[in-house]
């Protein structure tokens, strides 16, 4: 009886706490322009932007010469932040899982989001 009276404790505390079993860490990630603000800017449409606009990571940060292209993204994708340089950001992108730089400059916002839910979160 009293291992029942535990695990009925156990999967009750389970139940009222799975954002703290369930999450990952809060880390800060950044979030590329959007289809429709890219869209604006190159006088296209939305649906031209997301046919033919990736955004390149690259294999060193822009101050040591970018070297070869590592991997993409695609425009409104968000992506962990591993480093960061004075005008660039290693990130690891959610599209081919590659590791990379990009610049600042592509970069719409920084945002604090759970690794695991995706969800908005306070550092």
């Amino acid at each position: 009886m009293r291992k029942i009276l535990i695990f009925i404790g156990v999967l009750s505390l389970i139940a009222l706490t799975p954002q703290i079993i369930f999450s990952g860490e809060c880390k800060k990630h950044i979030e590329l322009f959007s289809a429709s603000e890219l869209a604006k800017e190159y006088g296209k449409n939305e649906m031209w932007v997301l046919n033919n606009v990736k955004i390149n990571l690259w294999e060193r940060a822009s101050s040591k010469g970018k070297g070869k292209k590592v991997g993409q993204m695609l425009p409104g994708s968000r992506a962990l932040i591993l480093e960061t340089s004075t005008g660039d950001y290693k990130v690891k992108s959610p599209l081919d899982k590659s590791v990379g730089w990009i610049n600042k400059i592509q970069v719409k916002k920084i945002l604090y989001q759970d690794t695991e839910t995706r969800k908005a979160c306070n550092p």
